[in-house]
């Protein structure tokens, strides 16, 4: 089974995606990562409110799909900037 591209996701996706992208590529506490993860908050916000939270695992499970070498930091990342709309179990 091939590894799922980046073309393969949603619109919103593929924005959540970009967002996980542009963070990777700067230091944590750059101006830019801490505006980009306030965008990825908002969004995940939006998603958790339009298409509930099971939306938003789903979600997490095909951005770490796209790059499996990235996909537990990715994954972490995702959990840490939606940790308010998450279950308490997913927290963990």
């Amino acid at each position: 089974m091939s590894q799922p591209a980046a073309s393969d996701l949603t619109p919103t996706g593929a924005f959540v995606l970009g967002l996980v992208q542009s963070i990777e590529r700067r230091e944590p506490g750059a101006p830019a990562a801490i505006a980009f993860r306030t965008a990825l908050a908002r969004k995940g916000r939006e998603i958790c409110a339009a298409d509930g939270v099971g939306a938003l695992d789903i979600l997490m499970r095909a951005i770490a799909a796209t790059d499996l070498g990235r996909a537990a930091e990715r994954t972490a990342l995702l959990r840490a900037v939606w940790t308010d709309f998450l279950p308490r179990s997913d927290k963990a």
